[in-house]
Formats: C-alpha cells, structure tokens, sequence
C-alpha cells in the first residue's frame, strides 16, 4: 500500500513539473504576449486616446444618442406606469 501511494505521489509530481515548463506557451501559437496579458486583454491608457480625438469624439457621440434614447424610454414607461399614491 505505502509503495502504490509513494510510486504515484512520484508520478504525479513529476507530471505536475514536466507542464510546469509549458505554462508560457498556454496561449498556443500565433498568441503575442505583452508583458503578462495576451492580445486582446490589455486595458487601454489614456494616452491611446487624446483629448478630443476624432476616435474619442465618436465614442461621445454613440453614448449621447444612446443615453437620449434611454431617457426617451424611459420617460415612456413612467407614462405607462400607473402607481396610485393617494391610497
């Protein structure tokens, strides 16, 4: 019994250090990595987007029109909503 669980506390072991070596190429070929985030999972800094750049300006706009059109909806369903308070 001691030599089945001593034969498979080394064997696991030496699994666990044998993958230990491939922990960098987790993300496959083709995957950049910068510093220790993958492409697609940095966060952005502020100098990516200058005050009152044209990518910038895009972005406030999208988020005016959506924010008037969820003023818009909102509005409507308090005019649906029918909440007696005078009970």
């Amino acid at each position: 019994m001691r030599t089945t669980l001593f034969i498979t506390a080394i064997l696991g072991s030496s699994l666990v250090l044998a993958n230990s070596g491939n922990a960098a190429s987790i993300g496959g070929p083709g995957m950049t990595v910068y510093g220790d985030a993958p492409i697609g999972h940095l966060q952005p800094r502020a100098q990516q987007f200058p005050p009152r750049s044209p990518a910038e300006q895009v972005e406030q706009r999208n988020m005016s029109i959506f924010d008037a059109q969820q003023q818009k909806l909102d509005e409507e369903l308090d005019k649906q909503l029918n909440i007696c308070r005078g009970c």
